[in-house]
């Protein structure tokens, strides 16, 4: 298991977990001018050390996987109408589905993710596509509010692992300077499948039936199946130690006075693994196991662990509260968009209900880039005037403006109350302030605690999909209490509040990462 304290040049005193020499012209192992972190094995089957080429497939699959997870999950929201017409469903009900699929994106990652550690991410993978391609055909040949709810319960438990291990895939392929980019990339697709998906499901309905949209989403889950079972490559890597025993007691005292004076050196002492190692052989990488060390209790430890992790490390809490809000105020928007927007005065179809995500997806798309590649640069700019050290809270610096700009599309949608362009403009500003925070914070968890960044993720989905399911279980009775312009004030208020986290973790980011290095190294 890698130690991920790093060793500072000019000493012997740790790195808090997270900061890293990123800059070292001098280093032999750097890339351009910036240092691969982590180091990379001598292995041609650890993933670190894949060609760009098949890194970028693998990765392809896995945004693929996440496109179709997200457009099963929120399709259904734009054929309320017509759902509540020929099966008789309120909306109330309706509104209650969506927070039951919530609710099993926040419990499902317990269930499954312990077995992504224990057996690798492959057939976890292969099980959640599986459970996608029957919930779709459940759907669609839907006709009671038990399947309603039956359907959203399970296609949550099974998506509920998105979130979580494609941060664990993202940690396996790629290095620090890479991650804010590739998160981008998977943000591309989350969002595609969010905010553009139930476009073409409005669309579709339109013109075939809202069934038909679960038709195509069952085929597109089986097409999803087929390229994960012959494609997908495992990405956990078990590596292969040497044992050098040196000749006399003399050396073994010899090497446990010695000290360890650079990161390097740290790297080469824990990187001694065979360099002729022959590739894996295509069966062998579509292996349907790969298994790690331990019994039954290496599956428990990651069952409590998350919750552990989050209580005890702040960092981990602040991304929670942070990014997990955002579905909140997503949920929110996505439901008074449902329902308000099929009323008068505005009176829009299924397929104009759609419509309005495409503000949403470009304002995304936009704050994607700004929080992902944008983030990748802004550290690199930001550890060479830091002598080449790299701090995860320097990611942080690019959430400050999603302070100001989400509450500002959020108002301009739920205050405005002109007509539906405005509103409109409301999304795109939401949907940038959005995404460009919650790249910056996903990154920063990654950076910050990658050996454990399996049980800080699942806490993380917890606490947001918690939220989501909350929120539209509450929502209607909300609104009939306080009316909708209150509530969105209100939602509104306590969004810049938590929003606003991001100071304090910028000052004192670094001090909590120090607090918990010692519990860090021992879960790591």
């Amino acid at each position: 298991m890698p130690l991920s304290v790093d060793i500072e040049r000019s000493g012997t005193r740790p790195f808090p977990p997270g900061t890293v020499q990123l800059e070292d012209l001098t280093d032999q192992r750097q890339h351009g001018r910036v240092i691969l972190q982590p180091v990379p094995s001598d292995d041609p089957n650890d993933p670190l050390n894949w060609s760009r080429s098949r890194k970028n497939a693998n990765f392809a699959l896995v945004c693929f996987y996440a496109l179709i997870v997200y457009a099963i999950i929120d399709i259904g929201t734009v054929v309320y109408g017509q759902v509540h017409e020929e099966l008789g469903f309120s909306f109330e009900e309706l509104n209650q589905s969506f927070a039951v699929s919530t609710a099993g994106l926040a419990i499902g990652g317990i269930l499954f993710i312990p077995f992504a550690f224990k057996f690798g991410r492959r057939p976890v993978y292969l099980l959640s596509i599986i459970i996608m391609v029957g919930t779709t055909i459940w759907q669609a040949r839907m006709r009671t509010l038990g399947d309603l709810f039956g359907f959203n319960i399970v296609s949550g438990l099974a998506g509920s692992i998105t979130e979580t291990i494609c941060a664990l895939t993202m940690a396996d392929l790629f290095f620090v300077h890479q991650r804010g980019s590739r998160t981008n990339i998977l943000t591309i697709m989350i969002c595609t499948g969010t905010y553009l998906a139930p476009v073409a499901a409005g669309y579709s309905a339109a013109s075939q039936g809202w069934r038909w949209i679960w038709w195509w989403s069952s085929i597109l889950a089986g097409v999803t199946l087929l390229l994960f079972a012959f494609c997908y490559e495992e990405t956990v890597y078990t590596p292969m130690v040497r044992g050098d025993i040196p000749d006399d007691i003399d050396g073994i005292e010899q090497n446990r006075k010695s000290k360890i004076t650079s990161a390097d050196t740290l790297a080469t002492e824990q990187s001694n693994t065979l360099a002729d190692i022959p590739l894996k052989s295509y069966w062998q990488r579509m292996s349907l196991f790969t298994t790690a060390s331990g019994g039954s209790s290496a599956l428990f430890i990651h069952i409590y662990r998350p919750f552990l992790i989050l209580f005890t490390f702040p960092g981990v809490a602040f991304v929670a509260l942070v990014h997990g809000s955002q579905l909140a105020w997503l949920a929110i928007l996505l439901n008074v968009q449902a329902i308000y927007f099929t009323l008068p005065p505005y009176n829009f179809s299924s397929s104009g209900v759609g419509l309005l995500n495409i503000p949403t997806f470009i304002g995304s798309i936009l704050g994607g880039f700004f929080g992902g590649q944008l983030s990748d640069y802004s550290i690199q700019w930001l550890a060479r005037r830091n002598g080449g050290v790299y701090e995860p809270e320097m990611r942080l610096w690019l959430a400050l403006p999603s302070v100001v700009i989400i509450p500002a599309g959020y108002f301009m949608f739920g205050l405005s109350g002109m007509p539906w362009y405005i509103p409109a403009v409301g999304l795109g500003i939401f949907g940038f302030g959005s995404t460009a925070l919650s790249n910056v914070v996903v990154v920063y968890l990654l950076d910050s605690y990658r050996d454990v960044i399996g049980d800080a993720s699942i806490g993380v989905v917890v606490v947001r999909n918690a939220f989501g399911t909350l929120t539209a279980m509450c929502l209607s009775p909300w609104i009939a209490k306080m009316g909708l312009y209150n509530m969105i004030a209100l939602s509104g208020c306590l969004c810049i509040a938590v929003t606003l986290l991001t100071v304090p973790m910028i000052i004192w980011g670094r001090r909590c990462r120090e607090w918990t290095a010692a519990r860090y190294l021992a879960m790591a």
